[in-house]
């Protein structure tokens, strides 16, 4: 009885700072939302990526609507490109809209427009953006997209432009996982191992992440995409990376970029909030 009652003891003892993280997590996630909250945002892309967060955070359809139709009133002209397009249309399901018919405008075949060859779009956000939206619709992914990914991807991971030869990043190369993933390709594929094996290996010693990886000073955006590419490939997001992130947090519930660079705070802080929150894209949630 003595020994039953010392290894419960000993567990509760194992389990409990995860719980307090935990909690320490949602008390971010929900500092950070509030401060979204109180923000006048007037561009379509970073009022899409509030959306996605706030939905994240817990915020009702109901009380993210406004915002929505605040947001289809520009969305057209933005949703140009493959990446835009993209951000319209998962804010739109992250409030249970119809990306089909926003404003009288069908996003997906926005998306649609943008394919040639296996590609949407130039850049690694395109590319990633429309299959995560695709997905969060209810949509088809081309397998070819995904092929394409596979001959795109460089040393490790992926980088921006989206070609063999140009650097891998951290960011491009989260945003690619989550894409990968959402579009079926399982967490056992040689690829996506073997990019989220370079992921992992670019933490720095205070267990952040910056782009460039190579323990840069941590970044809250490339940190924030880290830890959802490793959650999305079925892995904890190491509690010193959470850590890390949280740190960037401001008193006022904003995150800073960095810990000495201020800006872009609205950016810093929608990708924090959606990676605290403990999920990932896309939604909905």
């Amino acid at each position: 009885m003595r020994r039953r009652s010392l290894l419960a003891i000993a567990a509760l003892a194992l389990l409990t700072p995860v719980s307090a993280l935990a909690q320490t997590d949602r008390q971010a996630t929900q500092r950070g939302a509030a401060w979204l909250e109180r923000l006048s945002i007037g561009t379509v892309g970073q009022q899409a990526d509030a959306i996605v967060a706030l939905a994240a955070a817990g915020r009702s359809p109901a009380s993210l609507l406004p915002r929505l139709m605040r947001m289809s009133a520009a969305a057209s002209a933005y949703a140009a490109t493959a990446g835009g397009a993209g951000k319209v249309v998962l804010a739109t399901v992250a409030v249970g809209g119809n990306p089909r018919s926003l404003g009288g405008v069908d996003y997906i075949t926005q998306i649609e427009h943008q394919y040639a060859a296996g590609r949407y779009g130039v850049t690694a956000y395109d590319q990633a953006l429309a299959l995560l939206a695709l997905r969060a619709a209810g949509e088809p992914t081309p397998a070819a997209a995904v092929t394409a990914l596979r001959a795109a991807r460089g040393r490790g991971g992926w980088g921006f432009a989206l070609r063999r030869t140009s650097p891998d990043d951290v960011s491009a190369t989260g945003l690619t996982i989550e894409a990968m993933r959402a579009a079926g390709v399982s967490r056992t594929d040689a690829a996506l191992k073997g990019a989220t094996a370079w992921l992992a290996a670019q933490i720095n010693t205070r267990g952040g992440f910056g782009i460039d990886g190579s323990g840069q000073a941590t970044e809250a955006n490339a940190t924030a995409i880290a830890i959802r590419a490793l959650r999305a490939m079925g892995r904890t997001p190491p509690t010193a990376t959470r850590r890390a992130l949280r740190n960037l947090q401001e008193t006022d519930g904003g995150f800073r970029f960095t810990a000495r660079i201020k800006e872009s705070r609205l950016l810093a802080t929608v990708d924090a909030v959606l990676a605290l929150s403990g999920h990932r894209l896309p939604p909905p949630y």
